[in-house]
């Protein structure tokens, strides 16, 4: 009788120890996401050499005050976007440890970190946009059609692509937060 019930609990570890195929999937996207974040962290630091470096040599090269606060503002503006990148990313680099639930919170806390960065996204092109024109009229006394055009575009195509992307984050967050609701059942 001992040895029966021995060799039912090693089954059940067995098959508890054992990870299902979408929870290995989900550790492979993970990997894949954290790939995708360093990426984004590259490109961040880019954007605020080119652009941030650009706009203190042009403020460099023509000290007048429009220039001076142009390169201000550009400063401003990547403040804002790296304050909210670097606490929006806090704890989303890792899982807490390699288990397949502190996988799944990974994953939930990117879903739910990507959804509000579409919002700050969204509000500061608004922002960023709003100085840019305004500074342009400022400056030159006028907005050309084609700048307006431009301007409509690219705000059409960026607002179509923060959509997409937000409906699938969420549609993400609703199928990863089934699964985490499964596995809390079944434990």
């Amino acid at each position: 009788m001992k040895l029966d019930a021995e060799l039912e609990l090693w089954r059940e570890q067995w098959q508890a120890s054992r990870e299902a195929p979408v929870l290995t999937d989900l550790r492979k996207r993970v990997a894949r996401q954290s790939l995708y974040m360093r990426i984004v962290l590259i490109a961040e630091i880019l954007v605020t050499l080119v652009i941030g470096g650009g706009t203190v040599l042009l403020a460099m090269r023509n000290p007048h005050p429009a220039m001076l606060i142009l390169a201000a503002a550009t400063w401003l503006f990547i403040a804002a976007a790296w304050t909210f990148a670097l606490s929006n990313r806090k704890n989303a680099w890792s899982p807490a440890a390699v288990t397949n639930s502190a996988f799944l919170d990974l994953s939930i806390r990117r879903c739910r970190a990507n959804l509000r960065s579409v919002t700050f996204g969204a509000i500061l092109y608004a922002v960023e946009m709003t100085f840019c024109l305004s500074w342009i009229y400022h400056e030159s006394g006028h907005l050309s059609s084609t700048l307006i055009t431009v301007v409509t575009l690219v705000t059409l195509i960026l607002a179509a692509t923060l959509i997409w992307y937000r409906t699938k984050k969420l549609t993400d967050l609703a199928y990863l937060s089934n699964l985490q609701r499964d596995q809390t059942a079944a434990e």
